[in-house]
């Protein structure tokens, strides 16, 4: 199936002094934190993240099936690394996910560790549309131009013309 694979790409943002994760043998893209098309992104897909919430958690709290969030964790004193959180969910206040990638650089951590994370550490999300296209991954599409051109290519096929379903 291609959505796994396809997704442990995406995870490959960052804003330095963050470091990207991706899947275990995935590159990882590092962007200065002054980057204004990386900033303009994440505050972008930051500012539909509550209406996000509402279309993707059921009222359990749980994500939705093919839903994620790009969560930064800190490393360091100034620094975070950035990666993909799916599955995901709320419970009992707290949102609460499944690490999607290998962490590069926090210590006692793999893919498939349970984290939590509070929502301004939120930088995207993503979910697939009944149209089976993948809507947000704000960042991934800033990030596109910097991919090797094949797995661009492959991402590029999965997302949606625009990052945010009409009417959000």
């Amino acid at each position: 199936m291609i959505r796994p694979v396809a997704i442990a790409a995406l995870a490959a943002l960052t804003v330095l002094p963050t470091i990207a994760t991706a899947g275990q043998s995935d590159p990882v893209i590092n962007y200065e934190n002054t980057d204004s098309q990386m900033n303009a992104a994440q505050t972008e897909a930051r500012s539909h993240l509550d209406r996000f919430f509402e279309h993707v958690l059921d009222a359990n709290g749980i994500g939705q099936q093919g839903s994620g969030v790009k969560v930064a964790f800190p490393i360091g004193e100034n620094s975070t690394e950035v990666i993909w959180v799916s599955p995901f969910g709320i419970r009992e206040g707290q949102l609460i996910g499944i690490l999607a990638n290998e962490p590069h650089s926090i210590e006692g951590m793999s893919v498939g560790d349970t984290v939590t994370f509070e929502q301004d550490q939120v930088r995207d999300w993503f979910f697939y549309g009944t149209d089976g296209k993948m809507y947000g991954s704000y960042t991934t599409r800033v990030m596109l131009a910097d991919m090797a051109k094949d797995m661009s290519a492959q991402i590029s096929e999965m997302l949606s013309n625009t990052p945010a379903p009409a009417g959000w």
